[in-house]
């Protein structure tokens, strides 16, 4: 079967048009994924145990964003104050006996004093220095 100069013409132009569809399509998904940012994995959560007048926690850990997991184990209202490097973070609210609260915070490299800032409860023993080390 002939086809006709025209015929001819009208299909480069599809063709043409079907390939420069293509082409912008390939380049939005491309510009699309390059835009979202790569989410590192999730840290497990740091378990950090209150009790009269001790704060049980791991003493070093790895820079990143961090979530405190914080138990009151004792048989007073406790809570939880970090304070280092561009960090001044305190718990939303207190935590009772036999609750848990969190706090969410990004860890950088160095030396990080925490504590329960209730009264005289770091005076009392409530208070450690944890340290913060880069991700290799």
């Amino acid at each position: 079967m002939m086809r006709s100069p025209r015929q001819v013409d009208g299909l480069a132009r599809i063709r043409r048009f079907a390939f420069v569809l293509l082409v912008l399509c390939l380049a939005g998904l491309t510009a699309a994924s390059a835009a979202e940012p790569q989410k590192a994995p999730a840290a497990a959560p740091v378990e950090v145990h209150l009790t009269e007048y001790a704060v049980a926690m791991p003493t070093t850990l790895p820079a990143g964003p961090t979530t405190f997991a914080v138990h009151n184990d004792g048989h007073k209202t406790h809570s939880f104050k970090i304070e280092g490097p561009g960090i001044d973070e305190l718990l939303s609210k207190p935590v009772r006996p036999h609750e848990t609260g969190t706090l969410q915070v990004t860890l950088q490299p160095g030396e990080y004093k925490v504590y329960c800032p209730i009264g005289s409860h770091s005076a009392k023993g409530m208070t450690l220095t944890l340290a913060v080390a880069a991700r290799p």
